[in-house]
């Protein structure tokens, strides 16, 4: 048997006094609903990284002679029409 399962037969036996008794504990216990998002922090602060990540681009841009691979010629097949 479930943990609601003996929850819900524990409430079936309350009287109405003790019923609306829980029902205001839960009312008190109760969250707020509305919490702000998760990424509502990441939106506000990503403008500030992205201006310093262009500031880095701009930094190194043109300092590296590194080049990205490339394939061999001898692995690319020759196309004709």
């Amino acid at each position: 048997m479930s943990t609601v399962e003996i929850a819900v037969r524990k409430v079936k036996k309350m009287s109405p006094r003790q019923a609306k008794e829980l029902l205001g504990w839960l009312a008190a216990k109760r969250l707020p609903l509305s919490r702000p998002a998760r990424n509502a922090k990441r939106k506000i602060s990503r403008p500030g990284s992205m201006k310093e990540l262009k500031a880095w681009h701009a930094s190194v841009r043109g300092t590296t002679d590194w080049e990205p691979p490339r394939l061999p010629d001898d692995s690319v097949k020759t196309f004709r029409f």
